[in-house]
């Protein structure tokens, strides 16, 4: 089997609600044979990705807004047109810091987060309650939150 041909327009794919964020595959583990996935992610100011590892690689381009990333232990400024690069295992979140809805497009190789991000989905209610599912979910997924 080889990887199919996806297109997307800008009125399609499914927005999914993830901790405050919405998140939107372009391509998935599906269509890639496991080997990478692309996604949309919105990232309202003050929102993002608590520090988190999983074992595979991730990067990021900032399409619009501004991003404070972390990798382990350095906080990065990013604005529109930045990129970075997250190798497997290492520590790293994000949050918004611009009043406008920042939008980043994410890679990671190989995919592994699709099915992660629609349990989140489909399950979390409201936060802090929820707390303890959204790490039983990372745990399933090899999502691991770190303090």
């Amino acid at each position: 089997m080889s990887t199919r041909s996806v297109i997307m327009h800008d009125n399609q794919g499914e927005w999914l609600n993830v901790l405050g964020m919405r998140v939107k595959f372009l391509c998935t583990s599906e269509d890639t044979q496991g080997r990478y996935s692309s996604l949309l992610n919105t990232v309202p100011k003050g929102l993002g990705a608590p520090p988190h590892k999983h074992p595979w690689d991730e990067a990021f381009y900032v399409l619009k807004g501004e991003v404070e990333l972390q990798i382990g232990d350095e906080r990065h400024h990013l604005a529109a047109g930045g990129y970075v690069l997250v190798p497997a295992n290492t520590v790293h979140a994000f949050k918004g810091l611009s009043d406008e809805e920042g939008l980043l497009i994410a890679f990671e190789s190989p995919s592994h987060s699709h099915l992660f991000f629609k349990e989140i989905n489909d399950t979390i209610q409201a936060m802090p309650d929820d707390l303890d599912k959204v790490l039983a979910i990372g745990e399933r997924h090899q999502v691991t939150m770190v303090n």
